[in-house]
């Protein structure tokens, strides 16, 4: 699914070299990088501030006192899902304004109670995965798991079902997140990508608004690999009236890793992804090929098969 852009690619003369390997990576691997990193840098909040602190406290005694209570059986989920983590990114995404971080959060408990994310069945959503347009592999160098989104793979119009793999995504990727991390990064691979192979803007448009509603302060960094000329043209064009933050989390990996590089917009992949965390077809050095049955069952075994409760950080 490619939520970036519903822009055609008419060409990729232009796109990322091959990454095609010119020296031995070794034998081929259809085992995902699902293994946490032993060294990474994790990204630290700012410590908080007195009247911070207060907001915290205060909005966690109101949630707590909304919970389901402990005989419910979901009681133990929404338990693990109200941390002070989660407390911190509402109030963060939400400029430290009290009265709309409760009504944020609180709109979020209601939606897990009903849609039940950390629940989603994976046979049900199993199809949308086969082909390999989104999957788990890798970490950058912050610790941020790798979400590897083609495009070019989409084998799906049913809607529903391609909100709720992402969903099923989203709280696997959480999962997968080592000590101190909490965000996911996200890597875009625009190869052969065509107008006919995007998701439909209302699946784009839900998916945003589950992103931007319940998973706030998720998102790290969006890789785009292989974008066509005139995305990156048009995105500098515009680039000047979108929220800075949301800016800097665009990045578009330079087509020549080797070139020293001072756009800021355009970054050489080995300063933000330890290259032995990337796959060979993205210009990395991890020889991996894609396999269904190989991926399913790892990522299960790594984030819960049929589901595993946590408390999130």
């Amino acid at each position: 699914m490619n939520v970036f852009t519903r822009f055609r690619s008419a060409s990729t003369a232009n796109s990322t070299k091959s990454a095609a390997p010119s020296i031995d990576y070794g034998p081929s691997t259809h085992s995902a990088i699902l293994d946490q990193p032993k060294e990474y840098e994790p990204i630290l909040n700012v410590p908080l501030d007195d009247e911070q602190k207060k907001k915290a406290k205060d909005l966690m005694d109101y949630m707590e006192s909304i919970m389901v209570n402990k005989e419910h059986p979901y009681y133990p989920n929404e338990r693990g899902f109200l941390t002070e983590g989660t407390i911190h990114r509402y109030m963060r995404a939400r400029k430290w304004n009290y009265e709309a971080a409760k009504t944020m959060l609180e709109n979020t408990i209601k939606w897990r109670r009903e849609y039940k994310p950390d629940e989603v069945d994976a046979d049900a959503v199993r199809v949308e995965a086969e082909t390999g347009k989104m999957y788990y592999s890798g970490f950058d160098r912050m610790g941020r798991p790798l979400w590897i989104m083609k495009p070019r793979y989409e084998n799906s119009k049913d809607s529903d079902r391609q909100v709720k793999h992402i969903v099923f995504c989203l709280e696997r990727g959480i999962r997968l997140m080592p000590p101190q991390v909490e965000k996911i990064s996200i890597v875009v691979d625009f190869k052969d990508s065509t107008a006919s192979n995007n998701a439909s803007v209302g699946t784009c448009k839900k998916f945003l608004d589950i992103l931007g509603n319940h998973y706030p302060e998720r998102l790290g960094i969006a890789f785009l690999v292989n974008a066509p000329w005139f995305f990156f043209t048009t995105f500098k064009l515009i680039a000047p009236f979108m929220d800075p933050v949301t800016r800097n989390k665009i990045k578009f990996i330079n087509p020549d890793d080797t070139k020293q590089n001072t756009n800021t917009d355009q970054i050489n992949m080995k300063d933000y992804i330890p290259l032995e965390q990337m796959e060979v077809s993205l210009g990395g050095h991890y020889n991996f090929e894609f396999d269904i049955d190989t991926y399913w069952n790892d990522l299960l075994d790594k984030t819960g098969k049929p589901f595993k409760v946590i408390e999130y950080q």
